[in-house]
């Protein structure tokens, strides 16, 4: 189901506005109350049948682009993992401590690969099994010349998985009523493959393992409290 971005800021827009109104300034950050996200030392190198390819470092993007992202996020992850067949996925983590307002649809990868010359499909929320669990992301189908790069990603405002602008303000909103500042990330994997279909098939694998791979606390804040 293709992802309508007019959905995110039209009927229930003012009732959002409100609800967010209504509460208290949010003083509480999650941040300060959760364990400390240290990403290098909680995301393992080697998981799976994946390894971390150290051949292949990652393309840092445009400075325009880096300096927006310095601003919305305390940490970044980026790395690039190979299996044993000697296939690559691209992963990415960013954290930010500060979500209440801050993780717009100018800052997902819709808008960044745009902006960085990309043509991009219109973005589709999916269900994958994730451990034999039903899991929600979204996948892009992105282009610059010969460059076929599918891209899922997902994000989380402080302990929910979110694959919309409409929850992601509804979720703010509950948590600015409880005075509470959330934290949040953006989980993005991609490859280079003119096989979409392979691509999308094996960047479900690489998050399954994931899931699979990483400590239970580390877990629950990239797949939710779900998880």
């Amino acid at each position: 189901m293709a992802i309508d971005r007019r959905a995110a800021i039209g009927g229930i827009a003012l009732m959002l506005a409100a609800v967010a109104g209504a509460g208290a300034t949010p003083t509480r950050r999650l941040a300060e109350e959760l364990p400390p996200l240290d990403l290098e030392a909680d995301i393992p190198k080697h998981f799976g049948n994946w390894s971390l390819d150290r051949l292949v470092v990652p393309v840092l993007p445009a400075p325009d682009v880096q300096e927006k992202l310095d601003a919305l996020y305390n940490k970044l992850l980026s790395r690039t993992y190979v299996d044993n067949q000697g296939s690559r996925i691209m992963f990415v983590i960013a954290y930010g401590a500060d979500q209440a307002d801050r993780m717009t649809l100018a800052h997902l990868p819709e808008a960044c690969y745009s902006s960085q010359g990309f043509e991009v499909q219109p973005a589709v929320a999916v269900t994958v099994p994730v451990d034999r669990q039903p899991f929600s992301l979204v996948r892009l189908q992105t282009r610059k010349g010969l460059r076929v790069e599918p891209v899922t990603y997902w994000t989380t405002v402080g302990d929910e998985v979110l694959v919309n602008e409409v929850a992601r303000r509804w979720v703010r909103a509950k948590y600015s009523l409880k005075g509470i500042i959330p934290d949040g990330m953006l989980v993005r994997v991609s490859s280079i493959d003119n096989n979409e279909a392979r691509a999308f098939e094996l960047q479900a694998l690489f998050v399954s393992d994931l899931y699979k791979g990483i400590a239970a606390p580390t877990r629950a804040r990239l797949f939710g409290s779900a998880a």
